[in-house]
């Protein structure tokens, strides 16, 4: 039985609000991840070497937009150059994020299911790793805490975020650039408001600060 609400529609409704108060902030930001992650992609030829660069661009990057969205939710509007200076985190990012695939990965080999499962119980390890600074094994222990009771609203989330995304492919692809500001708004939404001492988001900040 579901004892805490994961109110999927106004994690959207924050997200795409927010977006429109700060576009081009937002959208900059999208641009910068895309172009920075997309460098781990490469050609066809040195794939595994590329593949191998993409894990580390990509942690890098969650690194830096989390600590943003994070920020931004709590009143601080960081300047877009920290996305690239959030090294703090990298390597407990960098770490969990291979832990959780290998882990995700085997329980899709299984049977799928536990795959999907696996993957609610820790999706919020990665910003407990930047907002509480813990370390990976307590991040994952306090994501197996939120999430508990709530994984079927949490996977109908999930469905929305990969719904978001695929619908600003579909917009000739320039519109993941603005689903994915939302989706990140969302998802830190959730999460804060899933917290024990949950408070509302703090009013859009209208500066930058950089801390």
């Amino acid at each position: 039985m579901e004892t805490k609400q994961v109110a999927i529609g106004q994690a959207f409704s924050y997200g795409w609000t927010e977006l429109k108060k700060n576009f081009w902030y937002f959208v900059g930001l999208a641009v910068i991840v895309i172009i920075i992650e997309g460098i781990g992609s490469g050609p066809k030829d040195g794939r595994a070497y590329f593949n191998f660069l993409g894990i580390f661009l990509s942690a890098w990057m969650t690194s830096g937009y989390t600590k943003i969205i994070l920020d931004y939710y709590g009143g601080t509007k960081r300047e877009l150059t920290d996305v690239f200076t959030q090294f703090a985190y990298f390597w407990r990012v960098l770490g969990a994020s291979i832990l959780i695939g290998l882990i995700v990965m085997l329980g899709f080999i299984a049977l799928i299911i536990p795959g999907i499962y696996f993957g609610l119980r820790f999706m919020f390890t990665v910003p407990l790793i930047i907002d509480k600074n813990l370390d990976i094994g307590e991040a994952m222990k306090q994501s197996t805490e939120l999430t508990k009771g709530i994984k079927g609203s949490l996977f109908l989330f999930a469905l929305g975020m990969i719904g978001a995304m695929i619908l600003g492919a579909i917009c000739l692809g320039v519109g993941v650039f603005i689903a994915m500001p939302v989706v990140w708004l969302a998802f830190i939404y959730i999460y804060k408001n899933l917290q024990p001492s949950a408070v509302p988001a703090a009013s859009a900040p209208t500066g930058t600060v950089k801390q």
